[in-house]
């Protein structure tokens, strides 16, 4: 596994959604796009899981962890990827470091910070967890979404980490175009959701190092392919 490091160009991202149609007014962010994108330029080699950060300047950055280093991500795109795909991104400063032979340790202590979509699957389909959990009638008051949130986590680590600290730097609620999958991107039908977007930072311990090692290349959550998930790390 490879941790890659993208600079993006936002002019040439939303050309290419308009090209493809994703540039609608239903998506309040980038992740369809940045979707669409990673698909059209790389295929099979795009990461699982990625965190897209606007700079100060204006410029994209891109993170992500999936199984190719920054070269042979070049050298897929020379040959394979369309013109406009290309564009987007600043491949002659792509940057990767390779994660597959970090031996994390069992009760090691991590600092973590995660956008996530804390969701849930119920009779009313997917919904935000905390909205999922609101009383009706004479039922006792709710947990806070803070609280909500962590409960959501912590079933996440199951027995793969341990929640030692948490909390919810940032919240809101984002609307979102999700399409179907027909062949003809031009004749695709959509969708307008509303999902929770929200970034959880904390403390953690280690408990499985095989599969904490998992769960990095997987994420965390639904809505992964679409900028959610994305577990970072730093020195506790």
């Amino acid at each position: 596994m490879h941790m890659i490091d993208l600079r993006l160009k936002p002019d040439r991202l939303v050309a290419h959604a308009q090209m493809h149609g994703h540039n609608r007014a239903q998506d309040e962010d980038l992740g369809y796009a940045v979707h669409s994108w990673l698909r059209a330029a790389l295929g099979e080699l795009a990461p699982l899981t990625f965190r897209l950060i606007e700079q100060r300047d204006g410029a994209l950055r891109l993170l992500g962890y999936g199984r190719a280093d920054a070269e042979t991500l070049r050298t897929h795109v020379r040959q394979f990827a369309p013109p406009l795909a290309v564009a987007v991104c600043d491949w002659a400063g792509a940057a990767s470091k390779p994660l597959g032979e970090i031996a994390w340790q069992r009760g090691q202590l991590l600092a973590f910070e995660v956008r996530a979509c804390p969701v849930v699957r119920g009779k009313q389909g997917e919904r935000d967890a905390f909205l999922a959990q609101l009383p009706t009638g004479n039922e006792p008051t709710p947990n806070s979404r803070a609280e909500v949130y962590r409960e959501w986590l912590c079933s996440k680590l199951k027995e793969i980490a341990r929640l030692e600290t948490f909390d919810l730097k940032a919240f809101r609620l984002v609307s979102a175009w999700r399409q179907s999958h027909a062949a003809d991107e031009r004749k695709r039908s959509g969708r307008r959701i509303m999902r929770p977007d929200a970034l959880l930072s904390g403390r953690l311990t280690v408990q499985e190092p095989d599969a904490f090692r998992a769960l990095l290349h997987n994420g965390i959550g639904r809505h992964r392919a679409f900028g959610f998930g994305m577990l970072l790390l730093r020195p506790a």
